[in-house]
């Protein structure tokens, strides 16, 4: 192989003696040898000279009529994991041919892209593999990425996701690859709901962003060395009071009120504003008892439907509230209370009823409801309605979407998810997870209790929750987010919707893999009985599914299908455009302000945590009762997750750091900003996607 001058000009800048090597040949073999004598920082230099111009090759080489090309390898790439009806194709990603010289730096054969079955077939010329060398054969696997100008132009670019190595020293002009398994995106089959499938030792397929690792460090270091002294002093005999650990921390939001003004975080008035407004901002259904009085509420935790501890005290909890000019109070709170130790689900339960007459005891009574909405708010509108349910649409659109725009308007709001998640599977949930260890429910109450809501999660008919009074900011800021994202996809699908229906058959895949592995739609037998094909006007269906529709018989699947064809029906467009704007809702909206907040409502262990015990003198004890109150160990460790669920913010819509957000959409949202703040949020502080 005679060098060529730029070759023999940069060789010697690196100090090689290449005087008379224009005029000599050395064979692949030498060339390969001399390249990997090369100390790493040479042979990265002449891999940075080489680079352009490998890559500026598949231009040269397109120009050549493909059919003329000598040789062919074909193949077809499927999952690793079957479907029910065996091999599932991996359409639509890049393949690209090498000639796989190791020591030496490699050659580009050709390339071409997996068709709707997963089969490629990539023409090439064997002579590119250099004179006298016969072309030891690789794949390699690439999926695309995209990025926005400011004008909204997609940039595209490939990321490489696996590799296959054929033979060495391919003499033929014909290979087959044959049936290429490769691990992407896998469901995990030990769990009914639609989890990313991470082996014990292999990690997600995807990265986090870099700029996030930073936000966690300057977010988590200041607090990881009080918590770490708080668990070095547990273990040394000498634990902290509970007082003691609060004091150690920033100043939340109540502590700094009851500070202002004592009583003040305690009282029914602030109760009812943060079930309006703050994370436990949920649905409010009428009061079923009270027909037609439009100011009677009632909010259920429904817990002894699950296993419990026996430690923890977490009566079922019923509470009515009233609309009193223009704030939502507390009047009743019904508790069923199962025998101390009693664990099984459905255990026999004795009621007990408070109210604001009752003093000490309503207290009580109030705290063990703020308790009960603190668990249900984690597992539920958190970890539920927001990780595990994006996570499922994550997981059918990295399988599915490539050619489809669809891909540009969902994928920069499903990065991470998985991430993050996967995190969680030992952190928060599992056998030594925190939510498992700090409240009443077992493993198996947990695993159970996220079962029945992800049964209850669906994109079809889902509208934001309605204002019940004129501060019920949450409300009402979903209600305008909702409308900005429905300008958003509007404008979108009218610039790209020609393309979204010609590229359908995508859609049909994600829709079919979002539907098979979403959970059993789930109804309690109260609603079943009270709800389905009956007048139910205390029943709140915003934020609900369809209830006549999941009650039918044989049990369907929670998630709603968009298509069952290859080709879009009337209605299918507006179904489509549906689920992006609930997708799009849940994973920056609905996430931030039920993350956000934390600190604010879950930064004093006095006033609210995941489990209290039954105690010494019974679940009724005073806040300072510490035999009621979380032990040391699990008080640090509360105030350092919200701590950190709060306060590590990367991905910001506004921000745009990654450029993969539509331009569109942060200039929408940036329009609307006063309005948003006059509803208590800052939009800048709502990120593109969940990653924390």
């Amino acid at each position: 192989m005679r060098l060529a001058p730029w070759i023999l000009r940069f060789l010697s800048t690196l100090g090689f003696k290449v005087q008379h090597a224009q005029s000599d040949l050395l064979d692949s073999s030498e060339l390969a040898r001399w390249y990997a004598n090369l100390a790493p920082d040479e042979r990265a230099a002449v891999s940075r000279e080489l680079a352009p111009r490998v890559r500026a090759l598949p231009a040269l080489r397109a120009a050549r009529d493909p059919s003329t090309l000598p040789a062919v390898a074909t193949g077809r790439l499927v999952f690793e994991l079957d479907g029910p009806q065996g091999p599932i194709p991996l359409h639509h990603l890049k393949v690209e041919l090498w000639d796989r010289d190791p020591g030496a730096p490699d050659d580009y054969l050709g390339e071409g892209l997996t068709d709707d079955d997963g089969y490629f077939t990539i023409r090439y010329d064997p002579a590119d593999a250099g004179i006298g060398d016969l072309p030891d054969l690789e794949l390699r696997f690439f999926e695309p990425q995209h990025t926005f100008r400011k004008d909204g132009r997609v940039v595209e670019t490939w990321r490489r996701i696996g590799a296959e190595r054929g033979p060495d020293d391919h003499g033929g002009l014909h290979y087959d690859f044959g049936t290429i398994r490769q691990p992407y995106w896998e469901y995990d089959p030990s769990t009914p709901l639609a989890r990313l499938l991470v082996t014990e030792q292999g990690t997600p397929p995807t990265d986090y962003a870099p700029g996030r690792a930073l936000a966690m460090l300057k977010a988590v270091a200041p607090i990881e060395v009080i918590k770490r002294r708080h668990l070095l002093q547990i273990r040394l005999g000498m634990a902290p009071s509970v007082e003691q650990i609060q004091a150690d921390y920033p100043e939340p939001m109540t502590v700094r009120r009851e500070r202002e003004a004592p009583g003040s975080t305690r009282s029914d008035a602030f109760f009812g504003e943060r079930l309006l407004n703050g994370m436990f901002a949920t649905v409010l259904d009428r009061d079923p008892e009270v027909s037609g009085d439009p100011h009677a509420f009632r909010l259920y935790f429904p817990w002894n439907a699950y296993e419990q501890d026996g430690v923890h005290c977490l009566p079922e909890v019923d509470v009515r509230l009233r609309l009193e000019e223009g704030h939502v109070l507390p009047t009743r709170i019904i508790l069923g209370l199962r025998e101390p130790g009693a664990t099984a689900p459905g255990s026999p339960l004795t009621r007990r009823t408070f109210t604001p007459e009752d003093g000490a005891g309503w207290e009580s009574a109030k705290r063990i409801a703020r308790v009960s909405a603190t668990l249900d708010t984690e597992l539920g509108n958190h970890l539920g309605q927001c990780h595990f349910n994006i996570e499922q649409y994550a997981i059918a659109a990295n399988r599915n979407l490539r050619r489809n725009p669809v891909r540009w308007l969902l994928m920069p709001h499903l990065r991470e998810v998985v991430l993050i998640n996967h995190s969680a599977n030992g952190f928060l949930v599992g056998p030594t997870g925190y939510i498992t260890r700090a409240s009443a429910l077992t493993q198996q109450g947990v695993e159970t209790r996220l079962l029945h809501l992800m049964g209850s999660y669906d994109w079809k008919g889902f509208t934001p929750a309605v204002p019940v009074c004129e501060g019920h900011r949450y409300a009402h800021a979903g209600q305008l987010f909702w409308r900005v994202l429905g300008e958003h996809i509007d404008s979108f699908f009218a610039e790209h919707g020609g393309e979204v229906e010609a590229q359908w058959r995508e859609v049909r895949r994600f829709s079919d893999d979002l539907v098979a592995h979403s959970a059993p739609a789930f109804v309690c037998r109260y609603l079943r009985a009270r709800v389905p094909g009956k007048d139910a006007p205390w029943f709140e269906r915003s934020e609900r599914m369809d209830l006549d529709e999941k009650t039918h018989a044989p049990p369907p699947r929670a998630v709603s299908a968009v298509t069952h064809t290859d080709v879009p029906q009337p209605g299918e467009l507006e179904a489509l455009k549906q689920l992006c704007r609930y997708v799009l809702f849940f994973a920056t909206f609905r996430h931030a302000w039920a993350n956000n907040l934390q600190w604010e409502d879950a930064g004093e262990v006095l006033y609210a945590c995941l489990g209290l015990r039954w105690g010494k003198d019974g679940f009724l004890a005073a806040e300072e009762d510490p035999s009621v109150a979380p032990p040391p160990e699990q008080a640090t460790e509360m105030l350092w997750i919200s701590w950190m669920l709060s306060k590590t913010n990367y991905g910001f819509i506004l921000a745009n750091e990654e450029d993969d957000v539509h331009p569109r959409l942060v200039e929408l949202l940036r329009a609307r900003t006063a309005e948003f703040q006059a509803l208590g949020m800052d939009i800048r502080t709502i990120s593109s996607r969940i990653n924390i």
